[in-house]
């Protein structure tokens, strides 16, 4: 038959009934008002779900609705939320764990908890890692890191960022500036040698993740934005890592941008 016709398109009724009436349906098999085929017939509920959850007596019919059905995770709730945190400490120190390192990791635990897995070659299946992540998304996801240098992350403290914006609160109150008078400048390296960071977990919703890499990343071309709190931008400057400048580098530049040439920047980060 084809598959266009409806009469034959199966239907997935998982997750399709409400709480409300799985919590009565509960209520009336246990008060044996009804019988399970009955009842889900009644309320709309799938019967097989209705039989698991009628028969956890020690839960009440509110309880056993919000049970989770399933296979329950090879390693446990405990030391899977354990690994949890542990994954999310590793990402804010700028260890994040890739997929590969999960995978050996969930491995070694149950190796050391003398878990029945089957996990083979070492290292858990990648099916494994997807059910992983889908239990625990409203903590991890899968980013893409930027790569941070061991000085910027070692210099980058909580004492330094207070003690800069305490400066700049005295900045402020002293000389009174507009908004127009307040200019942020920020730059930006384009490396001219391809690098891949490979990606890692860490916490969902994070704006940034950084990893740590080598200073060593061959030449870039450095970008100097400047813009004041009233939305007044400064064209962009250009710099880079060569001798003699040449006019065929700027095309595709924005409009009004400046160049300038810096040979000591050759061979540097």
């Amino acid at each position: 038959m084809p598959r266009s016709n409806p009469k034959y398109v199966k239907k997935d009724k998982r997750k399709s009934w409400k709480k409300e009436d799985m919590e009565t349906a509960i209520t009336v098999v246990r008060e044996k008002k009804m019988g399970t085929l009955k009842a889900a017939k009644t309320f709309n509920v799938p019967r097989t779900t209705l039989q698991t959850l009628s028969k956890k007596l020690d839960l009440t019919p509110a309880q056993a609705v919000c049970t989770k059905l399933g296979r329950k995770p090879y390693l446990g709730e405990d030391l899977e939320k354990e690994l949890v945190s542990y994954l999310l400490i590793m990402e804010q120190k700028f260890y994040g764990y890739t997929i590969r390192d999960l995978r050996r990791m969930a491995y070694q635990i149950a190796i050391r908890n003398h878990l029945e897995t089957p996990f083979n070659r070492n290292e858990a299946g990648r099916s494994w890692v997807d059910l992983f992540l889908n239990r625990h998304k409203e903590h991890l996801s899968i980013r893409k890191p930027c790569g941070t240098s061991f000085s910027r992350a070692l210099g980058f403290n909580k004492e330094n960022v207070q003690s800069f914006f305490n400066m700049l609160e005295e900045a402020y109150e002293k000389h009174k500036f507009p908004a127009e008078r307040v200019f942020n400048v920020d730059e930006t390296g384009l490396s001219i040698v391809q690098s891949k960071i490979p990606h890692v977990i860490g916490r969902k919703g994070k704006k940034q993740i950084a990893a740590l890499t080598s200073a060593e990343r061959g030449s870039t071309v450095t970008i100097i934005a400047c813009m004041s709190a009233s939305g007044v931008f400064v064209p962009p400057l250009v710099i880079f890592p060569r001798t003699n400048m040449t006019q065929i580098l700027m095309k595709g530049c924005p409009p009004g941008s400046n160049r300038e040439s810096s040979p000591l920047r050759m061979g540097s980060k």
